[in-house]
């Protein structure tokens, strides 16, 4: 529980030190096609909402429900997330396609060397 306090503090602490405000550029429902290293490819449903400077952002992944907090920096979209238990921590990083489809790596804090992937196509 305190890593995952600690992720989201610094996530919080980044945001305080970029004055971006969050654009709707992003935000939406997506359906998400992913890969987990060594664990195999999976499906689900993404959603972006804004929220003043940052991003809150959800997964439902094969009944599972993910939470984190993003900011965008340049054309990047950086989330720090955790699942329902909130005993571990993850990050996610997107790219937004010029067709507004999401290109995503992610990782989990003392998972796999090789980060996932993950393409959000919008609804």
């Amino acid at each position: 529980m305190r890593r995952v306090a600690i992720a989201l503090f610094t996530v919080a602490l980044l945001c305080a030190g970029f004055s971006m405000q969050a654009r709707s550029g992003w935000s939406g429902t997506y359906s998400v096609a992913g890969t987990n290293p060594g664990v195999g490819a999976y499906t689900g449903r993404l959603t972006i909402a804004p929220r003043g400077d940052v991003y809150d952002v959800s997964w439902w992944i094969a009944k599972e429900h993910y939470t984190g907090v993003g900011i965008v920096v340049n054309d990047t979209l950086s989330v720090a997330y955790t699942g329902g238990d909130r005993s571990w921590f993850g990050v996610a990083s997107y790219r937004q396609r010029s067709d507004g489809t999401l290109d995503g790596r992610w990782a989990v804090h003392g998972g796999a060397s090789v980060p996932g992937t993950e393409i959000a196509t919008r609804r």
